[in-house]
């Protein structure tokens, strides 16, 4: 984990300040009360209104890079399913990110720092990937056939992070292998605010939608067909 963008002397937010946090109860409502203990302040790069989509995600990515993933400089790191903040994130710590995605989102994942993609719809991403990878991120459900086939892209020595389908590698591949669900960390949270007030990580938003759409939204996201982060506006 990049240890320059921790700072262990910051305060938190200030009174009137612009907050963010991750809401681990799933809620969606136009105000919500908070402990002081888990809030940051928002990113003054981006309008407010956009910070809603940083902390799931944004943590999630954080997480699964760093925390678990490990990710090194030099490193090659598949990332399997079209994550965003993985991909920034991914290429911030150094490795050569190679990113899986459909041909919509193929500029997308390039603009977002992805060296290689690989887009699965044309072939399976296990007989088109060029030689083994050190990571693999996979953020996509899988059938077990499909999660079968993607473990062994993965070197000896290397690591399988999954925040879907959990992938378990043959006993004897001397590959780790985890299944993995954000927590809310105040530190991790920061950090990424910092990343995006650089404008080294950014926060792409596809649709805003009113809060009075938002059964229509779940029911859209339930048959694939939103793509990027979509906000809910009071």
């Amino acid at each position: 984990m990049p240890s320059h963008i921790r700072r262990p002397g910051s305060t938190g937010p200030r009174h009137r300040d612009h907050i963010a946090r991750l809401d681990g109860g799933g809620a969606a409502a136009e105000y919500v009360r908070a402990p002081a203990a888990v809030l940051t302040t928002a990113p003054k790069s981006i309008p407010l209104a956009h910070t809603a989509a940083l902390p799931v995600a944004g943590l999630t990515a954080w997480q699964a890079v760093f925390e678990h993933g490990k990710t090194a400089p030099g490193q090659r790191v598949l990332v399997n399913g079209v994550g965003g903040f993985v991909t920034q994130l991914a290429k911030y710590a150094g490795a050569e990110v190679i990113a899986t995605a459909g041909p919509r989102s193929t500029e997308t994942v390039l603009r977002q720092g992805a060296d290689h993609v690989i887009d699965y719809t044309a072939r399976p991403v296990s007989t088109a990937l060029d030689g083994p990878v050190d990571l693999l991120l996979n953020l996509v459900p899988l059938s077990l056939q499909d999660a079968a086939a993607l473990a062994p892209l993965v070197r000896r020595g290397g690591r399988i992070v999954s925040i879907t389908t959990p992938i378990e590698p043959p006993l004897d591949a001397g590959v780790s292998a985890m299944h993995m669900v954000a927590r809310n960390d105040v530190a991790d949270l920061r950090a990424l605010v910092d990343l995006v007030n650089a404008d080294t990580v950014s926060v792409d938003i596809s649709s805003s939608r009113p809060l009075s759409d938002l059964a229509n939204v779940h029911r859209l996201s339930q048959v694939g067909r939103i793509r990027g982060k979509v906000l809910i506006i009071p």
